[in-house]
């Protein structure tokens, strides 16, 4: 008997453990699944998928991952010489939308709004104030856990997924901030707890990439759900849980933007952990996804100065 008569005697073995197809959904034996980005596939619908990488060919496979560390290592750097850089493109939630940079120029003497602002306010703050930390250990501890999940999903996704990902749970953090703070003016808690643990007061500064890296750990958990793998009994899990943790029960750290960056990355990942086919398709729903909270923080934020009373 040849060495393929007895694969193929084996494989038809009605004992053998079966698995099924992520993408026709066939039952197949554990000895023809083949591993693909989303679970396991059979040899026909594994034609054409990406192929599995060894580690070093996935540390290979992250340069969006590794310039974003750079990219905040080195702005990081600047602000450390000029302070004022985080005062100017920190995310201050009552200038995000139009009305708010007028109103606070008015009200304090220590802002003074451009022109552009006074028509538009100041959205461009909700993606400035993603690169920016306030100290060694803010900046070590976020670049450390992007270097990790991204070196982890960039290879599994591709650039282009992978940029789209890291801009949803960017937008979601952004969104979670303003719309706390709007929260916060609309129902008069922006003082006390509310205003200083949650992070509901408009006129506080947020910044950190920690809402895009919460939307990489949502994105993990999706990526072994689709898996099979139950995330919570792996160290994903007790990341996020360790994190939400530190996030509720730490002083002056944004609840919104944790929070809101991790159902951001959470509900992109539930579209981009697809066969290479529907790549295309998927990043731009999750473009648009992420252009949507965007502009709905802008909304909200253009609503902070008449919850206020202004």
């Amino acid at each position: 008997m040849s060495d393929h008569d007895e694969h193929r005697q084996h494989s038809d073995d009605p004992s053998e453990p079966m698995l099924r197809c992520s993408r026709c959904e066939k039952a197949i034996p554990v000895t023809d699944a083949i591993e693909a980005p989303v679970g396991y596939q059979c040899k026909e619908c594994a034609k054409g998928a990406v192929p599995a990488r060894r580690l070093t060919d996935a540390i290979q496979g992250a340069p969006v991952t590794r310039a974003l560390v750079i990219t905040i290592a080195g702005l990081f750097i600047v602000t450390a010489a000029v302070p004022g850089v985080l005062q100017t493109f920190g995310l201050r939630p009552i200038l995000v939308g139009p009305g708010g940079p007028e109103w606070l120029d008015a009200a304090v003497p220590w802002y003074s709004a451009s022109p552009v602002a006074q028509v538009i306010g100041e959205p461009w703050l909700l993606i400035t104030s993603a690169f920016l930390h306030a100290n060694l250990m803010h900046v070590g501890f976020n670049g450390l856990l992007l270097w990790q999940l991204g070196h982890m999903l960039e290879p599994l996704l591709g650039r282009n997924r992978f940029i789209a990902l890291y801009a949803a749970g960017l937008a979601g953090g952004g969104l979670g901030v303003v719309g706390l703070a709007w929260l916060g003016a609309f129902t008069g808690w922006v003082d006390g707890v509310f205003g200083t643990v949650l992070g509901g007061n408009p006129f506080q500064i947020t910044i950190g990439a920690s809402g895009a890296v919460f939307g990489l750990m949502g994105a993990a958990m999706v990526g072994m759900r689709e898996r099979g793998i139950n995330p919570w009994r792996t160290g994903i899990g007790m990341l996020v849980l360790l994190n939400l943790g530190l996030t509720f029960f730490v002083p002056n750290i944004s609840v919104g933007g944790h929070v809101g960056g991790l159902l951001g990355g959470w509900l992109a990942a539930r579209y981009l952990f697809v066969p290479r086919d529907q790549a295309a398709r998927a990043t731009g729903i999750v473009v648009g996804l992420s252009v949507g909270m965007l502009v709905l923080a802008v909304v909200l934020g253009s609503l902070i100065v008449p919850a206020l009373g202004g």
